[in-house]
């Protein structure tokens, strides 16, 4: 089976394909049972968990490793891994009711994945601009306003970046 390099776009065969080439992801893991010390995050079973549970968790943990989840590292970094651009005129008569379901959408995604967060939102005058710590997230905040709210909806992916682009425009 051939595979296709991220990096190269060119044909290896034989060549294992890299899982993820998100320098935000440690290529080994972590230590088991680490915390984020900006957000409250838990790694443990080689998966990032959020909330109460979690917590309660980390608090009868002994010896928790301090760390800066990927959100938190990109977040710092300022470095988005999507970015989701609504525009039109359609836009400023709905954008109140637009932001409220994007923000839904997020708290419906970190859920499954407490690394997916929006790390900003900006608003100019027919055009809200959202950047997301993860591309996944990004690529449903424009799915979940396409199907709502109809338009023309456009993906862009960069994968020497890293980072998915997501329009969405109603006139």
């Amino acid at each position: 089976m051939a595979h296709v390099s991220h990096r190269t776009g060119v044909e290896e065969k034989g060549q294992r394909s890299l899982r993820s080439s998100d320098v935000y992801l440690p290529k080994r893991g972590l230590k088991e049972a680490s915390l984020c010390s900006a957000c409250g995050a838990l790694y443990r079973n080689k998966r990032w968990y959020m909330g109460e549970e979690a917590l309660k968790a980390a608090m009868e943990e002994t010896g928790l490793n301090k760390v800066l989840c990927p959100a938190c590292r990109r977040i710092e970094d300022g470095n988005p891994a999507g970015i989701v651009t609504l525009s039109g005129a359609y836009l400023a008569k709905h954008a109140r009711d637009i932001i409220n379901e994007i923000k839904h959408v997020e708290a419906k995604s970190m859920v499954k994945n407490p690394l997916g967060r929006i790390m900003e939102v900006k608003e100019d005058r027919n055009t809200i601009t959202i950047s997301t710590t993860e591309d996944k997230l990004a690529q449903k905040v424009g799915r979940e306003i396409f199907k709502a709210h109809h338009g023309e909806l456009h993906y862009q992916w960069s994968h020497e970046e890293n980072l998915v682009r997501v329009n969405w425009t109603r006139g």
